[in-house]
């Protein structure tokens, strides 16, 4: 399973303006994390226009820094399907999930902004901005996660 990540608002508040208080609920996401080995994740964060994969990855815990994978690429309106031109992060995640093959795959966006993502986006797990990820959004996404991997292991052509 694919899980895109967001920084501001997810991973600490959005506005942030205490260096001290970046990543602080990096090791929450990294525990709720623990239960699903095979969720690898690819940064769709903002972050990823000014930093390298490996400069974004630096400040994060192990155990979430070993399951990076890549970080979505920035497309351009002719690149994304007409239907998420409106929703930028949505179409991002769409592009880098078609670019590498996963088309199939379950996936899943933790994040802030609801506006970057198709209304009613199933995927989208959402964190309030002010407090960012905490036991509620932890329940949610481990939730999704279930859904994801028993949807992934049912066999071609059985009921959902």
């Amino acid at each position: 399973m694919i899980l895109f990540l967001d920084f501001d608002g997810v991973l600490h508040e959005d506005p942030c303006y205490d260096e001290a208080r970046l990543f602080v609920r990096a090791p929450d996401l990294a525990q709720a994390l623990e239960p699903f080995a095979e969720v690898r994740i690819v940064l769709s964060t903002s972050w990823r226009t000014q930093r390298t994969l490996d400069e974004m990855s630096q400040p994060l815990p192990p155990a979430l820094r070993q399951r990076i994978i890549d970080a979505t690429p920035l497309v351009a309106p002719s690149e994304t399907p007409a239907a998420l031109r409106p929703y930028r992060r949505h179409a991002e995640c769409a592009c880098w999930l078609q670019r590498h093959g996963h088309d199939g795959t379950p996936w899943f966006a933790l994040d802030d902004r609801p506006s970057l993502f198709a209304p009613h986006c199933e995927q989208l797990v959402l964190c309030e901005s002010n407090v960012g990820f905490v036991d509620a959004t932890a329940r949610r996404l481990q939730a999704a996660l279930l859904r994801g991997r028993f949807r992934h292991r049912q066999p071609v052509g059985a009921a959902a």
